[in-house]
């Protein structure tokens, strides 16, 4: 079998999340089973009740368990300087990369921010190499140190996913040209939504190091488009993991004497959610492919799809593409319109995504019965990491909003 460029990439990728984030290692920062007599479960110590009796690990011992190790090793991988051009001592690779090493992730529920880092770490490299700011991120990532990064949530506070009490906080704001940069200590936060991810909120931080840096609008809103295609990229692997485990389940599970998946209400529903998700993957490479070229004209973008596959992606992501890549590769691409057709595609891909990660997690819970909805049923996991990155991608615009600007830059009234 012949062997392309990604599979070097993405075979190691997958071997190491099997071996050290496999699933079982993940429930074990979650459960701390201690029977009494009469096998009652006794609550260790700074942990809060979950179902079914079990009880989670606090911060402190779920840090040193897995979350720790996974990120130093990660970052002596080098994983988060992917994205990192090699004359900054990163791997030097696109986003065509990046979105596939991030859906192995999702499938393997990752409970670490390395999308978010891959991005941060490449536009701080790229936009403020001097920065000291740069320079500390450069020294946690060699470090193998995790660092949160925080999100504005309005009204004056700021929300922290994948926190951790001794990490430290990075914060980004764009503003008349310049970005500002922030850094404050780690807080211990606690489990939301995702039992594996950690969110806190910081109301009043005090700052322990600032700075500011020119930067001009494209290259702050290419950063933000990034950061949202690598989210859409996570949950888009999130799904795709639940669907081939309920597959699995329908082929296995027995029901008048045949298995259930051979019956026609649940084969064309999950026939059905195979090729939301499998449009909706297309989508994302051709928006990656934007990304990693000004060309826009996807044949030359990206060469390694059949060309079947590009006339598919480029009817599922609507006539603007198509009809406009050659015009726009003759007339030379600015900056701005590169943001901008490439702005179109992503909206495109994390519409679709968002829709089909959904509709794909939701049948697998339905599809499983009522073992779906038992704690040591695993697929409960992953409709909830769905749910938040769903949050993640949406906690500035909903969709409505995307939509809307989708309207608009297709019929040319907004420059991005």
């Amino acid at each position: 079998m012949q062997h392309t460029d990604d599979d070097l990439l993405l075979d190691p990728v997958r071997r190491f999340l099997a071996e050290q984030c496999p699933l079982t290692a993940l429930r074990g920062t979650l459960l701390t089973d201690k029977p009494l007599a009469g096998g009652v479960l006794r609550p260790a110590p700074g942990s809060v009740s979950l179902p079914s009796g079990k009880v989670a690990a606090d911060d402190a011992s779920c840090d040193g368990h897995i979350f720790a190790r996974l990120w130093s090793q990660l970052c002596e991988l080098g994983w988060p300087g992917l994205l990192v051009g090699e004359a900054h001592g990163g791997i030097g690779l696109g986003m065509s990369q990046a979105v596939k090493v991030m859906e192995l992730a999702g499938s393997a529920l990752l409970p670490l921010p390395l999308g978010t880092w891959m991005n941060t770490s490449a536009f701080l490299s790229e936009q403020a190499a001097r920065s000291p700011v740069s320079q500390w991120l450069d020294r946690c990532m060699h470090d193998g140190r995790l660092a949160g990064f925080a999100i504005d949530a309005g009204q004056n506070r700021l929300f922290v996913p994948y926190c951790r009490h001794d990490s430290q906080i990075l914060f980004l704001s764009y503003a008349q040209g310049k970005v500002w940069a922030r850094v404050a200590d780690g807080i211990a936060g606690g489990p939301g939504i995702d039992p594996f991810i950690h969110n806190g909120w910081l109301g009043a931080p005090v700052w322990q190091m600032q700075d500011d840096f020119a930067c001009d609008k494209v290259s702050w809103d290419a950063f933000e488009l990034r950061s949202r295609m690598l989210v859409a990229a996570e949950l888009l692997g999130v799904a795709a993991r639940a669907l081939d485990m309920t597959s699995a389940y329908a082929r296995e599970r027995q029901q008048f004497g045949r298995p259930i998946g051979s019956f026609q209400a649940i084969k064309h529903r999950l026939a059905q959610d195979w090729m939301d998700l499998d449009n909706a993957r297309l989508l994302l490479t051709q928006a990656a492919a934007c990304m990693d070229s000004a060309n826009t004209d996807l044949a030359q973008a990206c060469p390694e799809l059949p060309d079947q596959e590009v006339r598919r992606g480029a009817e599922l992501a609507g006539p603007t593409l198509a009809a406009q890549a050659q015009d726009r590769a003759d007339q030379g691409a600015t900056g701005e319109t590169y943001i901008e057709e490439t702005t179109l595609m992503a909206i495109l891909a994390e519409h679709t995504i968002q829709q089909a990660a959904s509709t794909a997690v939701r049948n697998a819970l339905q599809v499983h019965g009522a073992l779906g909805m038992t704690w040591e049923c695993d697929v409960h996991f992953y409709l909830k990491r769905v749910h938040f990155l769903c949050a993640m991608m949406n906690h500035r615009h909903t969709e409505a909003d995307r939509l809307e600007q989708v309207w608009q830059l297709s019929a040319g009234r907004m420059a991005i």
